[in-house]
C-alpha cells in the first residue's frame, strides 16, 4: 500500500471558463475534506507540462480534468494510463483542453520511462464559455468524483 506522500491529486482547468474549471472545484473541495490533509492536492491550472516533473517525485498521480472524450455530459470516466492508447483511437477529440495536450505528456513519461501510476477521472464539459460557474449537471456530480478518488486511493 502506498503511503500519502507516494500520491499526488492534481486539479488541471481554468476555472474562468466554465465546466472547464472541473479540475481546480473538486481540487478546492477536497482541501476542505480532512480525509485528504497528508495527501499532495496540487492546483495544476492550465499548464499540463507541470505533470512532467511532478511524476518523478511520486509513485501514483490522480488527475482530474474536464475531458472531452466521446462520453456523454453525464459519465464520468476513469482511464488508467495504460488505456490512454485506447481512448485515443476511439471517438476520443481530446484527453484536455489545455497548453499541451495530456496524452503526449503521458506518452513522453513512458517514453523517459518514469515509474508512476496514473489515473485520470474526469467528465465532458457541458459548456467552456467564459464564467466562474459549473453547469449544474457538472456540478451534481463532484461528489461521485471525489468517492472515486477515495476509493482510487484507498481512502
Amino acid at each position: 500500500m502506498l503511503s500519502a506522500e507516494d500520491i499526488k491529486i492534481i486539479g488541471f482547468g481554468n476555472k474562468y471558463r466554465s465546466d472547464d474549471g472541473l479540475g481546480i472545484r473538486v481540487i478546492e473541495e477536497i482541501k476542505g475534506l480532512d480525509s485528504f490533509k497528508d495527501i499532495d492536492v496540487i492546483d495544476g491550472g492550465t499548464s499540463g507540462i507541470d505533470l512532467l516533473f511532478l511524476a518523478k517525485t511520486c509513485k501514483k498521480i490522480i488527475i482530474v480534468d474536464a475531458l472531452d472524450v466521446g462520453i456523454d455530459t453525464d459519465d464520468v470516466i476513469c482511464i488508467k494510463v495504460n488505456d490512454i492508447e485506447e481512448f485515443i483511437k476511439k471517438d476520443c477529440k481530446s484527453l484536455s483542453l489545455h497548453d499541451l495536450n495530456l496524452s503526449d505528456i503521458l506518452k513522453l513519461i513512458k517514453t523517459l520511462k518514469i515509474d508512476v501510476e496514473i489515473i485520470i477521472i474526469g467528465i465532458k464539459p457541458v459548456n467552456i464559455d467564459f464564467g466562474e460557474n459549473l453547469s449544474p449537471e457538472i456540478e451534481r456530480k463532484i461528489p461521485q468524483i471525489i468517492s472515486m478518488i477515495k476509493e482510487e486511493i484507498q481512502i
